[in-house]
């Protein structure tokens, strides 16, 4: 990852906690898919936004911190994770494995928040949950910019409570994710 100009996350900030769920068992695939990769790596600017993130979130809540499940991904593992999900419904979920995407250069995270020992917060759905109530969109059109703001995302996670769906708790906790995020 050093070699692509890829940085370690924890090399900027060691308080940003890292379990990359797909150098574990617990993913959709359910099998290690990275082997002897356990760091959390990122194109260096990308980087600089996640510890900013951080930051934010720790000065506001001093006993939560960033909890990284997935950064920079081997290309060879999103053909393999890609052929998997080929023609069902979660083929939405994983890009295509031909070019690659965001992951696999070091601009995509799949994160949560967790208290400083590292238990995550309920966001309503466990990781890799490839359903629509795992969904970040916050609405079908991602392709327009103006439904991926905060509120439209509060609007959403508030629906999926009334729904149901996920609870009101894990909605507050997914809607601070989001505006943490969408600050940087």
């Amino acid at each position: 990852m050093r070699e692509y100009g890829l940085v370690n996350i924890q090399d900027l900030d060691n308080t940003i906690l890292v379990e990359l769920k797909y150098s574990t068992e617990d993913n959709f695939v359910g099998v290690d898919m990275y082997g002897s990769l356990n760091d959390a790596y990122f194109e260096a600017e990308f980087a600089k936004r996640i510890v900013s993130a951080n930051k934010i979130l720790i000065s506001r809540y001093p006993g939560y911190r960033l909890l990284i499940y997935d950064a920079a991904r081997p290309i060879s593992v999103q053909r393999a994770m890609r052929k998997c999900v080929e023609g069902t419904p979660f083929e939405s979920f994983v890009a295509d494995g031909t070019k690659g995407g965001r992951h696999n250069y070091g601009v995509a995270i799949d994160l949560t928040i967790a208290t400083a020992d590292g238990t995550p917060l309920d966001m309503g759905t466990p990781f890799d949950d490839l359903t629509a109530a795992s969904s970040v969109k916050g609405t079908s059109d991602t392709d327009v910019a103006s439904t991926r703001t905060p509120e439209v995302y509060r609007q959403y996670c508030n629906e999926l409570a009334k729904e149901g769906v996920i609870s009101y708790e894990a909605a507050k906790n997914r809607v601070l994710l989001i505006e943490i995020m969408h600050e940087v």
